[in-house]
C-alpha cells in the first residue's frame, strides 16, 4: 500500500501549508497517524506537531470521520469500515533553519521530516508526493518523479528528502559535474555568491572526498539547498541532497567564504559517515523519542576532521593556512572550561538535552563533540601514522567502517575503536586502548604534543596577546610568541552593544565570576569612563583592580575586580627543528604537499 501526501501552498502570505494524507485502510478499525518530534542530523526534542492545526479526516466520499489526540504528536482515526482515510491539516512554516520549515511570498522550505506525518505500523511501505503551488513557482527535491508525483520508497526517504519551492525570481540556480554525476544547486536569497567559482570549488570537494571512498555513493542528481539570510549559518546532510544556510555576504571575504566551503566539505562527508554509515541506536530512527549514542563524537566530530582535510586535500587551503585552522580549534578546546568536567563520549550522550540548548554554564561544564571530537580525530590520525610509519591514517579506518557497517544494524559503540586496533601492529594495541579511554571517557588532557611530534611539529601554548588571538601556525620557531608573556585577564566573554559591553559568558574561577559579575550584565564604565573599555582593559596590569560601574535588570552596581593574569590557553603551531628526515616524510605525506619551511630546508 502506498501513502499518499498531498503539499499545497494556497497561501505562502500567511506562511503556512497544506497537507493531505490518504491510504488505504485495510480492513482495519482505526489508523493512527504521527509527526515525527525530531530532525535527524540535529539531535533535539523539537515538537514539530506544535505547528499543527485543524487535524480532520475523512473518507473517500468526503465525510467526516472520527478523530482524536492520543498522545502529544499522534491522532488516532477510526475507520467506521471505509476503504479510504484522508487526513488534511495546515502546518504553520515560519522557522528559517535548515531542520525546520520556513515559508513567505518568495519561496517555501519544507523539511518532511517536520512536517508530514506517518501512518504508524506503515513507516516501510512506499509514499507519493504531489505539489500544488503558486503559478509560476518550480520545486526541487531529490526525489525521481512517476505520473506526476514524487515518489519514495518508504517514510524515511520521504523524510530525508528537503523540498525548496518558489518563483525563479527569487531563486539562482545552477549545475556542475563531478566524477561524471550533475550536482544541481539552488539559491534562495539575494547576495554575492558567484556561481561561477562556488560550483568550481564545490566540484573540487566532491571529488576530493569521493576519493577517500572510491567514487561517489550515488549515480542520480545531487541537490544542494543554499539559504542566503542576514545572520543564521548552519547545515544539514540527507542521503541525496543537503541544506546549507550562511550569510548574504560572506562570499566576498575570505574567511566568510572559507567558513562556507567548511560548510559544505561537512554536509557532504555526512553522504558517507551518517547517512549510510551510522550508529546501531539509529538504525532504524525512532522518530517518537531521543536515540541516544555515545558515537557523535564520531558522527559529527570525525566530520568536522575531514571538512578542513578536504578543503586541503581539494587545493582549498594552503598546508599553512590548514595548521593555522587546527591550532584555533585547539585554541577553542583549551579555552572552554568544560573539558575538565565533562567526557567526549558523555557529551555525546547527552546531545539531546544540552548541545543544543546552551545556557550560561555551558562552557564551564560540558563541551562540544563538534570541536572536540574534532580535535580527536586530528590527532587519531596522526597517531595511526605515526604508529604504522605512515602505512595507515584514519582514512583506512573510515573505510573499514563504511564496508561493515554502512548496512543495517549499524555501527556499534565500540566499532570506532575496534577498527583501529585491528588496523594497528598488535605491539600497539593495548597502548592505543588506553589512548581512547583517556580521550573519549576521561576529562584528562589530550595527547597532543606526543601526536604532533610525529609529523615534526610541536606546540607553543601562551597567553593570548590580545582580545582577537585565536592562535595560529607559524612557519619559523622564533617567530612564535613568548610563552612566559604576561597580560591581564577579566575572565569574561564581551560584546558591545547599544554603546556598553555586555558579559556574554564567565570563566568558572575566573576574576569576573569571583568579583560578582553575571552573565546578561552591562558593563556601562571603566573606572568611570565608557570609551574604549575594552582597549583599557587590555592594557592593565596583572593584580590591578579596576572598577566597573554595570547594568544588572536596570539597576546600577559598582564592582571592583582584581584582573589576574591570561591563562595559558592559545596555541601556535611551529615545525620542530630538530624533526627527522622521517618525520618531515610523514608531514609532507599529511598535508599532501611540502611545508614552505620544509623545502626552504631541503
Amino acid at each position: 500500500m502506498t501513502t499518499a501526501y498531498t503539499l499545497r501552498v494556497r497561501e505562502p502570505e500567511a506562511r503556512r501549508v497544506e497537507f493531505d494524507i490518504a491510504c488505504d485502510t485495510g480492513g482495519a478499525d482505526f489508523l493512527e497517524f504521527r509527526i515525527p518530534v525530531w530532525t535527524p542530523g540535529s539531535y533535539l526534542i523539537r515538537e514539530h506537531q506544535r505547528h499543527v492545526d485543524g487535524f480532520i479526516a475523512r473518507d473517500e466520499n468526503g465525510a467526516p470521520l472520527p478523530s482524536e489526540k492520543s498522545d502529544k504528536h499522534t491522532w488516532r482515526v477510526t475507520c467506521l469500515g471505509k476503504r479510504r482515510v484522508t487526513v488534511s491539516y495546515r502546518l504553520h512554516c515560519f522557522e528559517l533553519t535548515v531542520r525546520t520549515n520556513h515559508v513567505d511570498p518568495s519561496h517555501a522550505f519544507i523539511n518532511p521530516a517536520a512536517a508530514c506525518a506517518f501512518v504508524v505500523g506503515r513507516e516501510n511501505q512506499p509514499c507519493e508526493l504531489r505539489m500544488e503551488t503558486p503559478l509560476h513557482w518550480q520545486t526541487w527535491v531529490a526525489l525521481p518523479m512517476h505520473a506526476g508525483a514524487y515518489v519514495a520508497r518508504d517514510f524515511d526517504e520521504l523524510a530525508d528528502s528537503p523540498i525548496e519551492a518558489g518563483p525563479m525570481a527569487s531563486h539562482q540556480y545552477f549545475s556542475f559535474q563531478a566524477l561524471g554525476v550533475a550536482h544541481d544547486v539552488v539559491v534562495w536569497g539575494k547576495g554575492d555568491l558567484d556561481e561561477r567559482r562556488l560550483g568550481e570549488d564545490m566540484r573540487k570537494i566532491v571529488e576530493a572526498e569521493a576519493a577517500w571512498f572510491g567514487g561517489l555513493p550515488y549515480r542520480e542528481p545531487y541537490l544542494f539547498i543554499i539559504h542566503l539570510n542576514d545572520r543564521g549559518r548552519g547545515g544539514l546532510e540527507h542521503r541525496r541532497s543537503c541544506a546549507l544556510l550562511g550569510t548574504r555576504f560572506a562570499f566576498g571575504s575570505k574567511s566568510g567564504y572559507e567558513d562556507f566551503l567548511q560548510l559544505v566539505a561537512h554536509e557532504l562527508y555526512h553522504l558517507w559517515n551518517v547517512k549510510r554509515l551510522r550508529p546501531a541506536a539509529f538504525t532504524p530512527y525512532d522518530w517518537t523519542r531521543e536515540n541516544h549514542t555515545t558515537l557523535l563524537w564520531a558522527m559529527e566530530g570525525l566530520t568536522s576532521f575531514y571538512e578542513l582535510l578536504a578543503l586541503r586535500r581539494a587545493g582549498l587551503c594552503s598546508p599553512q593556512r590548514f595548521l593555522e585552522l587546527w591550532a584555533e580549534r585547539v585554541t577553542s578546546l583549551l579555552r572552554t572550561p568544560g573539558r575538565n568536567r565533562t567526557p567526549l563520549a558523555q557529551a555525546s550522550f547527552d546531545a539531546w538535552i544540552k548541545h543544543y540548548r546552551p545556557d550560561e554554564t555551558t562552557a564551564n561544564t560540558s563541551v562540544s563533540y563538534y570541536l572536540k571530537g574534532s580535535i580527536v580525530g586530528l590527532l587519531l590520525d596522526l597517531e595511526l601514522r605515526r604508529r604504522t610509519q605512515g602505512q595507515r591514517s584514519l582514512d583506512d579506518v573510515m573505510r573499514l567502517l563504511y564496508q561493515r557497517h554502512a548496512e543495517p544494524p549499524g555501527l556499534p559503540e565500540d566499532g570506532v575503536e575496534a577498527a583501529v586496533l585491528e588496523l594497528l601492529p598488535e605491539s600497539e594495541r593495548a597502548t592505543m586502548a588506553l589512548w581512547f579511554a583517556r580521550a573519549l571517557r576521561s576529562t584528562q588532557p589530550l595527547e597532543l604534543e606526543q601526536a604532533l611530534a610525529g609529523v615534526g611539529l610541536s606546540a607553543i601554548i601562551s597567553p593570548a596577546d590580545g582580545s582577537d588571538d585565536r592562535g595560529g601556525a607559524e612557519e619559523d620557531p622564533d617567530d612564535a610568541p613568548a610563552v612566559d608573556a604576561a597580560r591581564a585577564w577579566l575572565g569574561a566573554g564581551l560584546r558591545e552593544r547599544n554603546g556598553l559591553l555586555e558579559v556574554t559568558s564567565v570563566v568558572e574561577g575566573g576574576p569576573a565570576q569571583l568579583s560578582g559579575v553575571c552573565v546578561g550584565d552591562e558593563i556601562a564604565a571603566l573606572e568611570g569612563f565608557r570609551s574604549d573599555m575594552k582597549t583599557r582593559l587590555s592594557r592593565a596590569a596583572v593584580g590591578q583592580v579596576v572598577k566597573l560601574s554595570v547594568f544588572r535588570m536596570d539597576e546600577l552596581i559598582e564592582l571592583p575586580v582584581r584582573l589576574q593574569a591570561a591563562p595559558r590557553d592559545t596555541v601556535t603551531f611551529v615545525p620542530d627543528a630538530k624533526a627527522t628526515p622521517e618525520q618531515i616524510a610523514l608531514r609532507t605525506q599529511w598535508l599532501g604537499e611540502a611545508w614552505p619551511e620544509d623545502e626552504a630546508r631541503a
